[in-house]
């Protein structure tokens, strides 16, 4: 604003001191420098609108939201899952249905044992666990027969990780997803599956001994 009152002033004190080209010339540069400024200015003024306009999503509720209390045990808890914060269980509540989860126990398919001996092939355990991944085919129904699949790694120390691969969305009114647990050991700067687990994420409940789904 101050350099655009700079420019007029001075504008309009050359247009009343002398007629002259060369004074009208520079006259004519001051006008079209203002113009140029307040064009900005207006260019400014509408962003500065947008900016400050409340976002059609708050003022309908539509944002997802995680506290902040709780958005550290998205890295560290893989009871804390994106998706349960999109899923409304208020009808299955109704209908006296409560979701839950299964116990861990020991996964009962079938995996390359090169993949369970230390046999130097895998540097880390996000390889280990892609391999293993690939090996036992887990996205073979993704798309079709379930909506998500995530993975997650927690180092307990430079020795053992644990590895979870979290599907989500199952096209079973009883069971809406799983979780595989891969326990990883590093021997000799190399990993290996120590052992496989699953779980079940239940959509009606779970069994009083919290082995099967409802």
């Amino acid at each position: 604003m101050k350099r655009i009152v700079t420019l007029f002033l001075v504008g309009a004190l050359l247009s009343g001191c002398s007629n002259t080209d060369d004074h009208q010339e520079t006259v004519i540069k001051l006008e079209n420098e203002i113009e140029e400024v307040y064009a900005q200015l207006e260019e400014k003024e509408m962003e500065l609108e947008t900016v400050s306009q409340t976002p059609a999503e708050e003022e309908s509720g539509e944002f997802i939201t995680i506290p902040k209390d709780q958005a550290p045990r998205l890295w560290t808890d893989v009871d804390a899952q994106l998706w349960d914060y999109l899923i409304d269980d208020s009808l299955a509540e109704e209908n006296g249905w409560k979701k839950g989860v299964t116990n861990w126990r020991e996964w009962d398919g079938e995996y390359n044992q090169a993949l369970g001996i230390a046999n130097q092939s895998w540097k880390n355990p996000g390889l280990l666990m892609n391999a293993w991944m690939l090996d036992v085919e887990t996205s073979y129904g993704l798309g079709m027969d379930v909506w998500e699949i995530t993975t997650r790694i927690t180092l307990s120390d430079e020795d053992k990780a644990e590895g979870y691969i979290m599907s989500y969305g199952m096209r079973d009114d009883s069971v809406a997803g799983s979780d595989i647990k891969l326990t990883m050991l590093k021997e000799n700067d190399f990993w290996y599956v120590e052992k496989a687990e699953v779980r079940y994420r239940c959509s009606r409940g779970v069994s009083e001994d919290k082995d099967l789904c409802l």
